[in-house]
């Protein structure tokens, strides 16, 4: 019976000590929450998201989450941008970082300035790891190349980086090269990202060589023949023109042009001129396109009888002499054939001789054949009648007695 008298009491004894306990926890805590101690306190350096609790003339203040407020000096917001700084509204979520921690007076000195330079950090890091394409603003230049704008942060782009940049040039005709492309939005990838250095590098032809790989791909994807499609004339070779049609270019051959007999493109096009184009051809292996500009035009020989009829006589200009005869072009796309026997007369020994390419001449039409695309016409047959209503179209004076001679022959 002792022994269960003494058990009790014991028991006892430890309920009231875990009583006490108890008791003694919850006075410590009741005295760290009434300490003003933070459970969170920022550090140096620290990027948060805080929200304005008051404007003041010269600073904000701004709660970063702990029981202690900080403030966004004038020093500071002079450094942003002052149309953003305008828009500020208390209530309003802002980055900062925190500058400085509380002194005596428990107040952080914050920076919403370094604050988004951060985030353009972690932005640029982003953009160097996904290899994503942006486009900037040209700011300014150095020696080495042009600084670029890169939200508050500034890029720089080498030279050797830089799509059509002359190679060889002088110091000066370098600068004047650099200094012309301020001010113009560029197409870039990052490429290197030291933040300790500061040190954000660029490429725009390396950004180029993927948009246009980019758009090449999708417009093969989605390119059909017979689309009309709008284009502009990158380049003039002998052989026809090149047009970008939105991530490729095409190929205009010479021969489709127009329908009139053309020796050379730049007789019909000029660089950066805009045209439409339709699609004739793809060859996706090669990543090749044929374009053609006369199939979208009129063809002049759809409607050819009813401008020109036998007996007519009309003006034209030859184009080319072949042994059984010479072309004559009436206009752009109809070109007639004068044989030879309807060159001269027939006491001239050799007919050929009596006319030259780019002769102005009267013709008289023998006949039209508008499905066959063929117009017979005769040169010594011409002086017989008059020229055909509305060919209001004269033979010029010959050069020499030599064109005299030949026009007489005619």
């Amino acid at each position: 019976m002792a022994d269960a008298e003494q058990f009790n009491v014991e028991m006892d004894d430890a309920r009231g000590q875990n009583k006490s306990q108890q008791e003694s926890d919850l006075e410590l805590f009741e005295q760290y929450l009434e300490q003003d101690l933070d459970l969170d306190l920022p550090g140096r350096g620290d990027l948060r998201e805080g929200v304005i609790v008051e404007i003041r003339p010269s600073e904000l203040l701004v709660n970063v989450g702990s029981k202690r407020d900080g403030v966004v000096p004038q020093s500071d917001l002079a450094r942003l941008d002052q149309e953003f700084v305008k828009s500020l509204r208390e209530g309003q979520t802002v980055d900062v970082v925190v500058a400085r921690q509380p002194d005596d007076d428990g107040v952080f000195v914050l920076s919403m300035a370094d604050a988004l330079q951060q985030r353009d950090w972690v932005r640029a890091q982003e953009l160097l790891e996904s290899g994503e394409i942006t486009t900037h603003r040209v700011v300014g230049y150095n020696k080495g190349g042009l600084t670029v704008e890169f939200n508050h942060l500034r890029g720089f782009v080498p030279a050797s980086h830089i799509v059509d940049m002359p190679r060889n040039l002088s110091e000066e005709q370098r600068r004047a090269e650099l200094e012309t492309r301020i001010g113009q939005m560029m197409r870039l990838k990052v490429i290197e990202v030291e933040r300790r250095r500061r040190r954000l590098v660029m490429s725009e032809s390396l950004a180029e060589r993927e948009y246009q790989a980019q758009r090449r791909e999708e417009l093969f994807q989605k390119l059909n023949v017979g689309d009309i499609i709008h284009g502009e004339v990158r380049s003039l070779r002998p052989f026809g023109a090149f047009v970008d049609i939105g991530g490729a270019d095409g190929l205009l051959h010479v021969s489709e042009i127009g329908w009139s007999n053309i020796n050379h493109p730049r007789e019909a096009l000029e660089v950066g001129q805009k045209i439409d184009v339709q699609v004739i051809r793809i060859d996706p292996e090669n990543q090749r396109i044929a374009l053609s500009r006369k199939r979208l035009l009129a063809n002049p020989w759809d409607s050819v009888e009813e401008r020109y009829k036998p007996g007519d006589i009309v003006p034209a200009t030859v184009t080319r002499i072949v042994d059984f005869g010479a072309f004559a072009e009436l206009e752009p796309g109809i070109e007639g054939l004068i044989h030879i026997s309807e060159l001269a007369d027939i006491s001239v020994a050799e007919p050929l001789k009596t006319i030259r390419v780019g002769d102005k001449i009267l013709a008289k039409v023998l006949r039209v054949d508008r499905r066959r695309q063929r117009v017979g016409l005769s040169l010594r047959q011409a002086e017989s009648g008059p020229p055909a209503a509305g060919a209001d179209w004269t033979i010029g004076e010959p050069e020499s007695k030599d064109d005299a001679s030949r026009g007489s022959a005619g």
